[in-house]
């Protein structure tokens, strides 16, 4: 039988990967925009937005399936989005 995968619990934009491409923000605008700089931030509860880390509860849409968050994970072109499950391993890239 196959492994159940790890659901998300963590995500991070690295700042200095982001080049404002802007692939995240069209996948999941729920979660993802461009701040001042271009660069990504995610939207949190409360109305703060920063680049993480940020734990998958504390994200503005916290309904976002974890297909949705690799989806936006996966069209960065530089790979700045990373994804950890819930126990902090590292499950994208």
């Amino acid at each position: 039988m196959a492994e159940e995968p790890k659901k998300i619990g963590r995500v991070v934009v690295d700042r200095n990967l982001c080049i404002g491409a802007a692939t995240c923000v069209v996948a999941a605008a729920e979660v993802f925009e461009l701040d001042a700089e271009n660069k990504a931030v995610m939207k949190l509860k409360g109305g703060t937005k920063n680049s993480g880390p940020a734990e998958k509860k504390d994200l503005e849409s916290d309904a976002i399936g974890d297909d949705m968050l690799l989806t936006a994970a996966q069209s960065c072109p530089t790979r700045a989005i990373f994804l950890y499950d819930e126990e902090g391993k590292q499950v994208y890239p």
